[in-house]
């Protein structure tokens, strides 16, 4: 019955979700086959006699029923992100450590959290989220301080992006494996140095610190931010933090070909075939699909580490 099914996996703050087409002309799924909103669906995908890519579990959030022929869609969730974790709150908290502010958000839903060296390392003396929902303001946390964070299953995942970035390729895909692509590579938002300062209201001293690109760029200007700090360290971090998220994305790529279970967000890969554009980079975002006409197939989004 199946016509198609299409896993996204996304790094950076957004879970993953899966899209479903089913053929129906003998009408079971709009009859006592139709699911529940918020009925959960288990995806691995794969070849026979091969590791599977376990792509977790999702909830129903969208059924849509077309027609003719009769073509019923689900579009599934990670049932793990629930209406709660994208409702804006604001709350305050204070002397808490970066990973202290995740453990006490992943206790408001019985998940666990995995952290990486660093995050306790990093006091502050308040720190609030504002009119945020508790995605986004882990989101922004882990953007401010250079990690990557991800819901994965029952955990709040938090990984440093340096990590990520210096981890060996899962596989090398040369040209002849490809069957579309696109590269691109620019200067604009693309930066030499960051400063990051902030006047202390209290006492008017001014925290000044500065970051200097590690790799060769063009002579392009420094990224100032005005941002909240209490301490020399933690403008220190911001600063080499927002140079890393805007250089991070010079060169881009966009790849398809045939199916691949080790692409995963968060893995690197060595493309190779292309030139110049040749280097090592990181998954952003993965889609495996699965149709009839075209079997099983991955793209993904990538950003050049090398």
């Amino acid at each position: 019955m199946v016509l198609s099914v299409t896993y996204t996996d996304r790094l950076g703050g957004e879970a993953g979700e899966i899209e479903l087409e089913i053929e129906d002309h003998a009408k079971r799924w709009q009859g006592p086959w139709y699911p529940a909103l918020g009925d959960v669906v288990s995806l691995a995908i794969g070849y026979r006699g091969e590791a599977m890519l376990p792509c977790g579990d999702f909830q129903v959030d969208d059924l849509e029923l077309s027609g003719p022929p009769d073509v019923f869609r689900l579009r599934c969730l990670s049932a793990y992100i629930t209406p709660a974790m994208r409702t804006p709150n604001t709350v305050p908290f204070e002397n808490y450590t970066v990973m202290g502010i995740a453990q006490a958000i992943a206790a408001k839903y019985q998940l666990g959290v995995v952290g990486a060296p660093g995050l306790d390392d990093i006091e502050y003396a308040r720190i609030t989220q504002k009119q945020e929902t508790d995605l986004a303001f882990l989101r922004r946390l882990a953007n401010e301080h250079n990690y990557e964070f991800t819901v994965a299953g029952t955990q709040l995942v938090f990984y440093a992006r340096g990590d990520l970035e210096s981890a060996a390729p899962v596989a090398t895909i040369v040209r002849s494996d490809v069957e579309q692509f696109s590269f691109r590579n620019r200067t604009r938002t693309i930066y030499q140095g960051a400063q990051v300062s902030y006047q202390n209201p209290d006492n008017k001293s001014v925290i000044t610190r500065n970051a200097a690109a590690t790799t060769p760029v063009a002579p392009t200007d420094t990224l100032k931010i005005v941002s909240r700090c209490e301490n020399g360290q933690q403008a220190a971090i911001k600063a080499q933090a927002a140079l890393h998220f805007h250089n991070m994305v010079a060169t881009e790529a966009w790849v398809s070909g045939p199916g691949m279970t080790a692409l995963a967000a968060g893995n690197t890969i060595a493309l190779s075939g292309w030139g110049v554009m040749d280097s090592t980079y990181l998954i952003e975002t993965a889609r495996h699909r699965l149709s009839r006409s075209r079997g099983y197939t991955t793209e993904v989004e990538v950003r050049s580490v090398s």
